[in-house]
Formats: structure tokens, sequence, C-alpha cells
């Protein structure tokens, strides 16, 4: 199902991840977004240190998830992750998690966030460095 994807992370569901029901709390989902997020900017060569050497950082402004299943403990989860539009200040990330043994899709969502400067924390259009390490990853320049 992460055919569309060219990156994804592996996660370990740990035990303090999952709920009285035995599965993953449904905002845990949101953190492995997150670390996506933050395990694809590192592959494409743009991580975090990166934006904030440039004086810019990123507000998450919307967050969305779509369940599809569940994981449970010690299961590993694969976080699809890919930047798929970027606007003069904004940015949009999808996921799509799959259970690694299966392939079975258990949650998909998104992420917009807002490039900020680091001392005002006004928006700033987002840094050319990151559009080129993106359309050099992904082959093409995302959506505008």
């Amino acid at each position: 199902m992460g055919e569309k994807y060219k990156f994804f992370t592996p996660v370990r569901v740990r035990y303090a991840d999952t709920d009285a029901q035995g599965h993953v709390f449904f905002s845990n989902y949101l953190i492995y977004f997150d670390q996506g997020l933050t395990d694809y900017l590192k592959a494409i060569g743009y991580g975090y240190d990166e934006l904030l050497r440039e004086g810019v950082d990123f507000f998450y402004v919307d967050a969305q998830c779509t369940y599809k299943g569940s994981a449970r403990f010690d299961e590993v989860l694969n976080v699809h992750t890919r930047l798929t539009r970027i606007g003069k200040t904004s940015f949009t990330f999808q996921f799509s998690i799959h259970k690694a043994e299966t392939d079975a899709l258990i949650a998909s969502g998104r992420i917009v966030a807002v490039a900020v400067d680091t001392e005002t924390r006004r928006p700033v259009p987002v840094p050319e460095g990151l559009r080129r390490a993106v359309e050099a990853y992904e082959g093409e320049p995302p959506a505008a």
C-alpha cells in the first residue's frame, strides 16, 4: 500500500503507546507521523538542524488521521512519508502506516506545517533548499 511513497521509517510499538484495550492509543499515530516527518527530512538531506541554521522553524497548523485498523504492543509499523505540497509559507506531508509483517493499512493522514522565523515566529517563505531537496528526492516538484 505504500507504493506511492519512496520513504518509510519502521516504528516498533512500545507498551507505553497502548491503551487499556491493548492497542495503540489513537493520538500516538500523530506521534508516529511526526517521527516519519523528522526521518524523511533527514533522509532527503534537509533535516531540522538545517532549517534552524537558516533561521526557520515550523508550526503544525493542521493534522488529520484516518484509522483503518489497529496495532498492538511490539508490532513493527512502517510509517510511509512524503511531502506532497509546498506553498509560499506552508507545506503538507502525507502519511500511510502499515503493519510491517502483513502490509495491512493501519492509518493514513496528513500534517500541514507553516514555516516561521525563529525570532519573530511570523510566517516566512518555505526555504528554497527544502524545495530543491524534495524535488531531488521525489524526482518531481511537489504541488504548489
